[in-house]
């Protein structure tokens, strides 16, 4: 292990103790904050749109002169009156479902190879033991990664992707080994699965069958994996084979003249994420998707998206799906407001000087850069209009728990999974968190007169309630979900 050359070390678990107090204590504070800009949003907007509309615009002329009135939404082509905005914006009661419905069997087996469903937002279920090895505790044998055989010597002249530009090689049986010995729906994981198993699992360094390794339980449903040591092949030797564990992600490092990968690493200490170079030999680890239906019934589709006609009466068709995703029960991507690429691919910084709705301009809008033309994001008006025709649900489709928005005037449906928030609390596991329990999904509407520009109108579901509400500032990441005429 000595020789192995690690390119770069992720931050993943380097926070320390007193880092970690630090941490909970800001997440406290900003969810009072939180709290305290959508009850002083929810507050105003009574006063202005609410049933007593006239007596909150007289209180408000007799404070003028110490206490600026919110500005009222300019009305959009979809929105005639402020009636549908004054019902949406006051919290409207979801039945509730108090734990999340286990989804299909915990273990099983596919092509004779056994896997565990940790209960992972994406589905991933991770198998049993390692390629070439018939039992949890067996470490399996060696490969570079990116090949399919082993060898008597590890390097880098001898290792066919190394300095090759590679894209992620899951899937692929001429470079992924997993796939190419247990057969098709078998894979290496992608880094982006490894981190999701490091986040919703704890981890301890426990001895089984003899061997050292890092056993794995979830923290969603208590099943649990173990990985063994396996040590690490460079040159002819085989090192650290007892004591340490390092194990292949499917996931190529391209900033480094194309000699690295993203791998795993740990020791009694400490596990963590990492990067190698490409000759090194290390164990694999597959995994498996789930595979059960979870399409909803849609209406048409528009470049290749399909969207749902729940009869509204703007004539609005919404997507069966998130942007960025290909299911139902996936949160896609995660963009700032007015930001067209996601959360972590390059564009670090919302539009805050953008002080109009962005709705249909490709330059802000995601859903029009991604999807095209005929497809947009929702204005706060077109959410409004959603919430005041539909019942809304706290229910599970797939595996994810999310709120299911039926029609009251055609009883389709549509389904937006909980998907939580991208911040700076995520940076060291790129995942969202308050996945499964938090939902958040931005409009394309600025919100006027509140922190400097620094907000945007947002779709809000806490548990039991659905609401309009600020989340703080336009620089969060959270989804979208595409709106479009239809044809």
């Amino acid at each position: 292990m000595k020789k192995v050359m690690f390119i770069a070390l992720a931050l993943f678990l380097a926070a320390g103790t007193a880092d970690v107090s630090a941490q909970n204590l800001l997440k406290k504070l900003e969810k009072t904050v939180k709290k305290e800009v959508e009850n002083r949003v929810q507050k105003e907007v009574k006063k202005i749109v609410g049933k007593d509309k006239e007596e909150a615009v007289g209180e408000q002329q007799q404070q003028s002169t110490t206490k600026p009135a919110l500005p009222k939404i300019a009305k959009s082509k979809s929105e005639s009156s402020d009636d549908v905005f004054s019902v949406a914006s006051k919290r409207v009661s979801a039945s509730n479902l108090a734990t999340m419905v286990e989804y299909g069997p915990t273990t099983g087996k596919l092509n004779g190879h056994e896997w565990v469903d940790l209960g992972l937002p994406s589905g991933t279920r991770w198998g049993t033991c390692n390629v070439d090895a018939a039992a949890p505790e067996q470490p399996g044998k060696h490969y570079s990664w990116g090949e399919t055989v082993t060898k008597t010597s590890y390097a880098a002249e001898n290792t066919k992707t190394y300095s090759k530009a590679m894209n992620d090689i899951a899937g692929n049986q001429t470079y992924d080994v997993a796939t190419q010995k247990w057969g098709k729906g078998w894979r290496m994981p992608t880094e982006e699965e490894l981190r999701e198993l490091l986040q919703y699992c704890n981890d301890k360094y426990v001895q089984k069958g003899g061997r050292w390794g890092r056993e794995f339980t979830s923290v969603i449903n208590n099943k649990s994996i173990f990985l063994p040591a396996t040590g690490s092949k460079e040159g002819t030797k085989l090192e650290e084979a007892n004591g340490c564990g390092l194990y292949w992600t499917s996931t190529p490092y391209t900033d480094n003249k194309n000699s690295g990968a993203h791998m795993y690493t740990f020791g009694a200490a400490l596990g963590e994420p990492s990067i190698a170079e490409r000759y090194s030999g290390f164990a694999i680890r597959p995994v498996t998707d789930y595979d059960v239906k979870t399409d909803i019934p849609s209406d048409g589709e528009t470049n290749g998206h399909k969207w749902v006609d729940l009869g509204l009466p703007s004539g609005l068709k919404w997507a069966t799906c998130n942007l960025g995703a290909d299911a139902v029960d996936q949160d896609g991507g995660y963009y700032r407001w007015g930001a067209i690429t996601t959360y972590y691919e390059g564009e670090k910084y919302a539009k805050d000087d953008i002080q109009k709705d962005i709705t249909g301009d490709a330059n802000y809008d995601a859903a029009t850069a991604h999807w095209g033309s005929a497809w947009f994001m929702p204005t706060v008006q077109d959410f409004a209009e959603l919430m005041e025709n539909c019942t809304w649900e706290w229910t599970n489709i797939g595996r994810r728990k999310g709120l299911k928005a039926t029609s009251k005037l055609n009883g389709k449906y549509i389904f937006l999974p909980a998907s939580g928030e991208m911040n700076y609390n995520c940076d060291a596991s790129h995942l969202s968190q308050d996945i499964n329990k938090e939902l958040y999904y931005w409009t394309s509407s600025h919100m006027p007169g509140w922190q400097n520009a620094s907000d945007a109108y947002l779709i809000i579901a806490l548990k039991e309630n659905v609401y309009f509400g600020s989340k703080g500032r336009k620089s969060y990441g959270f989804c979208i979900r595409p709106v479009t005429k239809g044809r």
